[in-house]
């Protein structure tokens, strides 16, 4: 496991869900402080709106790869 996966383990075993610990893993490349990245990836955790249907660490990947790779 890399950096970034140890920084979203981490996170997550201090209280975030999986979308908002992938994201905030990523905060020293997406340039997201602490507070907006959670409170923007806080929906999409156990699935979005805990539907259990897209995992929320991969809805957290997706925003930090659009946020360091996407289109403007």
């Amino acid at each position: 496991m890399g950096e970034y996966g140890k920084r979203a383990e981490q996170l997550f075993m201090e209280g975030y869900n999986c979308s908002q610990a992938v994201l905030l893993s990523y905060s020293d490349i997406t340039g997201l402080d602490d507070k907006t990245a959670a409170m923007l990836a806080s929906g999409f955790g156990g699935g979005m709106a805990q539907m259990r249907e897209v995992c929320g660490a991969v809805s957290g990947m997706f925003m930090a790869a659009g946020l360091i790779l996407g289109d403007d």
